[in-house]
């Protein structure tokens, strides 16, 4: 087996290997720290690689090319010197295969391989009159089995690396008919030639798939993006914190799940609360967000100054029974229309401090610390600020993944506010009488800006060409669980990287 031939095959191991990886990605390494993102790849969903992965390598190796077999050999004629040549696939099959996950890694298994080729072949006698002939050959080999253990392990950074730690194959019975001019005398030594090109096979074979794991392998991996870009603002660092963790049914990766700010990243001043054991291997995948990745985000966007936010007269729809003006004022708070007469307002919203998001078994529930910043704005646009209310929002968030943006989205509605007053320059009054403009201010302004950033949605780290399916989400202490199956379909793009190298 040539290059070429070995290359072609390797390559499509290798797609079955990175789509087992599928969310296997990026940097940092960190031990004894727990995760805020974590995956579970299950025996079903490896099945289902190894039913999109097989039929890929089949397709592709029938475009390859064997190598030319040449030799000498001992004939009734006298000895020859002998070649096969233009040697070519023309059926591949291989109808029983599994991938199964170990202690230390994977394990790829193809058995009763059988293919089929066409060749031309040619001899030329040694001694005078140096007799030669030429005609066709078919080639057929079956009973073929192949094993290769891969240890999926990560460096330095964080980036996944693949290692080939042994590889085996056993070709079984392999056939050459000769066709054509003296064909009768290539089928003599025909056993011959099968044996040099099953050793040629059996030995070519593992160095190119060991080789290309090794290789180029870790540089597809090392491809992988460290990141997910959000906005101008944040991204989001999937880092392994380990190498994956291979049980018997399963394969468990481990991310840091952290957003960061993209001009000034710093850690979060908190950590991830810890994940429950796996429990359940029913579908093909699971993944565990925690509550920590969301409230990454708010620390992100708040230390950033993102959840600051004026509201004027003009923003505030006139069927609204409350208008940002004095006189809306003037029966709820006194002091502040004698002192304002008939004067517009303006009101500065800001988060204090990050919001929080809490999953809990039953619900999930965002707290945004704020307060409202009351201004008067005369008719040279200068502003007077009038008071300072305390403003803490809750709100009920529900969960939902969109399989067609590969993201999860949430969407919160308001629940309540509670509302103090931190200072005033018009004087003490009783704030419990603006608890309904406040709850309106919730509703149609706090509640819309956290739902730009939820509906924007959370990105799944997934390998192009895979779309989650028939996916569920339940709630457990600190963490949403989406369980789901997935379907694959390589994209042109992935096909060339993994065919065209």
């Amino acid at each position: 087996l040539d290059h070429s031939h070995s290359a072609m095959a390797r390559h499509n191991m290798l797609s079955v290997l990175l789509l087992t990886l599928v969310l296997a990605s990026n940097s940092w390494l960190v031990h004894g720290v727990n995760p805020g993102f974590r995956t579970v790849l299950t025996d079903k969903g490896l099945d289902y690689v190894r039913q999109v992965g097989v039929p890929i390598l089949e397709k592709a190796l029938l475009t390859t090319s064997i190598p030319d077999i040449s030799g000498k050999a001992g004939t009734p004629i006298g000895d020859v010197d002998y070649s096969l040549t233009n040697i070519k696939l023309t059926q591949f099959q291989i109808p029983q295969s599994s991938i199964t996950t170990g202690a230390k890694g994977l394990t790829v298994q193809a058995s009763q391989i059988s293919l089929a080729a066409s060749a031309n072949w040619h001899y030329r006698e040694d001694s005078w009159p140096h007799i030669s002939d030429s005609g066709s050959a078919d080639v057929s080999v079956s009973g073929t089995s192949l094993s290769v253990s891969v240890t999926v392990g990560v460096d330095s950074r964080g980036h996944p690396t693949l290692s080939a730690l042994n590889c085996n194959i056993a070709i079984g019975k392999l056939d050459i008919t000769f066709h054509g001019g003296a064909s009768w005398l290539y089928n003599l030594f025909s056993s011959y030639i099968a044996d040099t090109l099953k050793s040629s096979l059996q030995s070519q074979l593992c160095d190119s798939a060991t080789s290309e794991i090794n290789t180029a392998g870790n540089a597809a991996l090392e491809s992988l993006p460290v990141v997910i870009k959000i906005d101008n603002t944040a991204e989001i660092n999937y880092a392994l914190l380990q190498a994956p963790i291979f049980q018997t049914t399963y394969l468990e990766t481990q991310h840091k799940g952290e957003f960061f700010s993209i001009s000034k990243p710093v850690e979060a001043p908190f950590t991830p609360a810890a994940l429950p054991p796996v429990s359940s291997t029913d579908r093909m995948m699971y993944l565990w967000l925690t509550d920590y990745i969301a409230d990454t985000a708010g620390f992100v966007y708040q230390t950033a100054g993102l959840m600051k936010y004026n509201i004027t007269p003009n923003m505030v729809p006139s069927g609204l029974p409350f208008q940002l003006n004095t006189e809306s004022f003037k029966d709820l708070i006194p002091k502040l229309y004698e002192k304002y007469p008939n004067t517009p307002m303006v009101l500065g919203l800001e988060a204090t401090k990050p919001p929080i998001l809490e999953i809990v078994p039953s619900s999930a529930n965002f707290t945004v610390p704020g307060q409202v910043s009351v201004f008067v704005e005369f008719a040279n646009k200068t502003r007077q600020l009038a008071f300072i209310l305390g403003l803490v929002v809750y709100a009920d968030v529900k969960v939902a993944v969109n399989s067609t943006k590969e993201v999860v989205t949430a969407n919160a509605t308001f629940l309540r506010a509670n509302i103090s007053l931190i200072s005033s320059n018009i004087g003490t009054f009783d704030v419990t009488v603006l608890q309904a403009a406040a709850n309106l201010i919730c509703t149609a302004f706090v509640i819309p800006a956290l739902n730009h950033y939820g509906n924007a949605g959370l990105p799944i780290p997934v390998v192009d060409g895979v779309t989650l399916v028939d996916s569920s989400i339940t709630f457990g202490q600190h963490y949403a669980l989406v369980a789901t199956d997935f379907s694959y379909k390589p994209s042109l793009k992935v096909l060339d990287k993994l065919l065209n190298k």
